[in-house]
């Protein structure tokens, strides 16, 4: 029974999803979500207090969605055993983040924290899953310093963060439809953060 009920939760914020994607927040409508999910309009309010909990919802479901990686954070250090071990693997997870079909995901970033900027409950939401996520990244960072593979005197909070805001920003490049080389922009990143975080 459970599951059932997580199941149908589960399918209300992909048809929100869904909505969000193709209209807008402001398309999400209760009683169309109810029929396609095969529920009464009523029984939605049995997983959501309100229309407003159930945007945020799934906002929150669809930020995570494209926030995971191939690889998690936590592994990127297996194996690693030196400095230059350390920069060919963090430039890797950077490639695998800058490519193209990764745009929709960035875009998708951006539209919900755009969305969060007027949502109280959904900026909270997005703060806790940014914290989450980055937290294990920051503590790569920290084992780096701790080998002495990358400067000591900056914070790794600090720079997990900075990343996270920069992968997303490629968006504002990506969006010139070809103005902007984007390998060129890669290479320029790659510099800017290579030179921010090496010893020497």
């Amino acid at each position: 029974m459970v599951a059932e009920v997580s199941n149908v939760r589960t399918r209300i914020i992909d048809v929100a999803i869904q909505m969000i994607e193709t209209g807008g927040e402001s398309s999400i409508r209760l009683t169309k979500i109810a029929h396609e999910v095969g529920v009464s309009e009523p029984a939605l309010y049995h997983h959501f207090k309100d229309r407003s909990e159930l945007v945020t919802a799934a906002y929150v479901a669809w930020y995570k969605r494209n926030l995971e990686l191939d690889d998690p954070p936590e592994n990127m250090l297996a194996g690693v055993t030196n400095v230059e071990e350390f920069f060919r693997t963090f430039r890797k997870a950077l490639e695998w983040s800058y490519v193209d079909g990764r745009a929709q995901a960035r875009s998708i970033r951006v539209a919900v924290l755009g969305a969060a900027q007027t949502n109280p409950a959904l900026r909270t939401a997005i703060n806790d899953l940014n914290r989450e996520f980055l937290a294990s990244a920051a503590s790569n960072i920290r084992v780096a310093q701790e080998k002495g593979w990358i400067r000591t005197d900056i914070d790794p909070t600090a720079v997990v963060y900075w990343l996270n805001g920069q992968i997303t920003g490629r968006l504002v490049a990506e969006m010139t439809g070809g103005e902007v080389d984007m390998e060129a922009w890669n290479e320029v990143s790659f510099e800017a953060i290579f030179g921010m975080l090496r010893t020497s």
